[in-house]
Formats: structure tokens, sequence, C-alpha cells
């Protein structure tokens, strides 16, 4: 954020903060981190080439398309999504249109953000269908674009199910094949907020009670558990998800684009 604010001041006051630097001042998350250059949104009287430590745009940014964060002028969150989402690799536009939608911006409000008369806007309507503020992390996230890569069958997100009168809500259930997938992030064992007190040790026995009570469900045949690397290892999850039922019938790729498969 201080290289943002820094760079906003050398440019001039018609600079606007935008794409990656708007969304890491406004607190969305991302799928690379923010150790990217500085983009902001300038008139095109102001355009100069990029930098390595600088990028300009210059599609216009009305009034109500801009607030001030942190001290900072900044697109507006939707417009903020709709920037990446027309720019950047899929896997990051909907980490960062899901982490909107978590945040509270309704999808209305995103669709609205979309200007049909510019680059790209095709592929930010893609984003925006693909977008569901129910994904609860950024693993989450990529992991709905991962299994579009591969061809699965779209997933329910947060499917509950009641056990013994406790109720307990996946990440990924998939009713035909009877297979739910769980994404296991470290961050379970050692932040406070997921910890609630417990150990670490005392996290993981819950966990391994939750999965065997899960298995005591009719209809769920299976539990994958992912971890954020596994995400980055297509060919080894395709054999895990054959073995485990779930069809994959698409080649691995890099990335979901519309066509990429």
């Amino acid at each position: 954020m201080t290289r943002v604010y820094a760079r906003l001041g050398r440019i001039g006051t018609a600079a606007v903060a935008s794409h990656a630097s708007a969304a890491a001042v406004l607190g969305l998350p991302a799928l690379g981190g923010w150790e990217v250059p500085v983009h902001a949104t300038v008139p095109e009287t102001m355009y100069r080439g990029r930098t390595r430590d600088l990028v300009l745009h210059t599609r216009p940014v009305r009034a109500d398309e801009r607030v001030t964060a942190r001290g900072i002028r900044v697109t507006t969150m939707p417009r903020t999504v709709v920037d990446i989402a027309m720019r950047d690799d899929l896997r990051a536009a909907v980490v960062v249109a899901d982490g909107a939608l978590r945040a509270g911006v309704g999808a209305a409000a995103l669709s609205a953000a979309v200007d049909r008369r510019a680059r790209g806007y095709r592929r930010a309507e893609h984003v925006l269908g693909l977008a569901d503020g129910r994904a609860g992390s950024t693993a989450e996230s990529l992991a709905r674009v991962v299994f579009l890569e591969l061809g699965l069958a779209e997933p329910v997100l947060q499917q509950e199910f009641v056990v013994g009168g406790r109720r307990f809500a996946v990440d990924f259930w998939f009713p035909e094949q009877g297979v739910v997938v769980e994404i296991d992030g470290r961050a379970k064992y050692t932040q406070e907020r997921y910890l609630a007190g417990r150990s670490p040790t005392e996290v993981f026995l819950d966990e391994k009670r939750r999965h065997e009570q899960l298995l005591t469900v009719p209809g769920v045949r299976t539990i994958i558990r992912l971890e954020w690397r596994d995400l980055f290892d297509p060919e080894a999850l395709v054999r895990r998800f054959r073995a485990a039922g779930l069809p994959c019938p698409v080649r691995p790729v890099r990335s979901a684009r519309p066509g990429a498969a």
C-alpha cells in the first residue's frame, strides 16, 4: 500500500489506483500475492509507457467508480473486479470476484460495472458468471476453476449434512458420484480464528472425527482432501479424481479461459 501511495503522489491528482493495486488497498484476495507493479488509471493525455514497477491504464473512471480508501484514491470494488476480469488470468480473476461477493458486493453491482463497449467485456462476463461468494477461501475459489479446467461436473458448494444432530458443511459435493472434496489449509491448524482456543492437536482430532462422521452419511462414498499445492499439480489431481470415480474428460490445461480446453 505504501508503494501505491508513493506512486500516485508522483503521478498526480488525476491518477486513480486500479486493477491489482486497487484490489490490494480494498482488501481483496490475490492468487499470487501483491508483489506486482503498481497499477493506476489516468487520462489518456497522461499516458506513458509501462515501466518495471508502474502500469498505466486509460479506460475512463467515472466519479461513481472511484472512492478513497486508506487515504488512497482507488477504483470501487465492482470496477476493480471488472478491470481485473477483463485483463487477468481466469484463475486470478475468479479469486478476486469471489472475494468481492464475500465482502458483500452484490452480483448485480458487479454486472452493472461491465462496460460492453470496452475490450475484454466478454471475459469479464465469463468471470462474473463463475463467481460465487460461497467459496470460503482463495484456495476454494482456485479449486473451482481447476475443476472447470479438468472438465468436472459443477459441484455443490457448502453442502450441509446432518450427522447425529450436528450440521456439517463441506466445501464441494459431487452428488452423482458421492464424492466430497475438502480443501485443507495449514491456517486451520495454526491461526487463532480457526483454532478457537483449541490446540492444533485438538483441531486435528476434531477434523478426523468429522471426516469419519461424514462417511456415515448415506450417499457419501468417499472424501478427497486437497492442499493448496495439490491444485498446482493437475496430472496428479486427475489420477486422484479418477480413482475416486470423478470423471475428468479434459486433459489438464493451465488456464480455463473460454476455449482454452
